[in-house]
């Protein structure tokens, strides 16, 4: 049972050949695909951030207006 649960080691040059042969069978995305992708992730990350910043404003003239601080 306890050669079951050890894991098989490799030499280091062993490994980095399974690495390599790993890498070579990804499908990798094509540079329009990974331009568009990076502009939206960078237009969504502006709204999030505006609507958080709107959010954070709102709540703060809310809550000043109840305790009537800064006012």
């Amino acid at each position: 049972m306890a050669d079951q649960d050890k894991k098989k080691s490799v030499g280091p040059i062993t490994f980095a050949r399974q690495v390599e042969a790993e890498g070579r069978k990804v499908t990798w995305t094509s540079t329009p695909e990974t331009i568009q992708a990076t502009i939206m992730v960078v237009v969504m990350s502006i709204i999030v951030a505006m609507f958080l910043f709107l959010s954070d404003q709102l709540i703060a003239m809310v809550i000043r207006w109840i305790t009537g601080l800064g006012a």
